[in-house]
């Protein structure tokens, strides 16, 4: 595998994981599942890959800067909130307090990534392969920003 140029900058790539408020399973609905979805896209991050299980999320993310990537988790938790409370009839927090991320230093430690949050959902019963678990990466029906990601990262 080809060591690509990416990891020797400022940007890194970023894995998130974030719970919902009480561990509640808000995410075993797929409408919750579509508008995140949606709003990952909106708040302009790149996607690598994601797990959406029924009480957190796993996302694989690439955002310019520290800063931007706290500003778009900001905005995709508000959104999603306020959405999906208006949505359900619900009012209240949707979120814990935090979400948790790491920077991922090199092309082994985001393959490493990519691998836990696409087995994610088979380890906790959701799926007999992660190819066969709707709401990941791992699923051919998703796409991600993946691609182009290590395309446009290539020497």
């Amino acid at each position: 595998m080809g060591v690509y140029r990416r990891f020797a900058g400022d940007s890194l790539p970023s894995f998130v994981t974030t719970n919902t408020n009480e561990r509640r399973a808000i995410f075993s609905s797929a409408d919750a599942c579509r508008l995140l979805l949606q709003l990952v896209y909106e708040v302009g991050i790149k996607l690598l890959a994601f797990a959406i299980m029924p009480d957190h999320v796993h996302l694989i993310v690439s955002a310019a800067s520290a800063d931007e990537l706290s500003r778009a988790m900001q905005l995709l938790q508000g959104r999603f909130a306020r959405r999906y409370n208006e949505l359900s009839g619900r009012t209240g927090a949707v979120w814990q307090s935090r979400y948790h991320e790491h920077a991922l230093r090199s092309e082994a430690a985001l393959l490493r990534a990519i691998e836990y949050v696409h087995h994610n959902p088979v380890v906790a019963g959701l799926a007999s392969d992660p190819e066969a678990y709707a709401w990941s990466s791992a699923n051919r029906l998703c796409t991600t920003d993946l691609a182009e990601y290590l395309g446009q990262a290539e020497a």
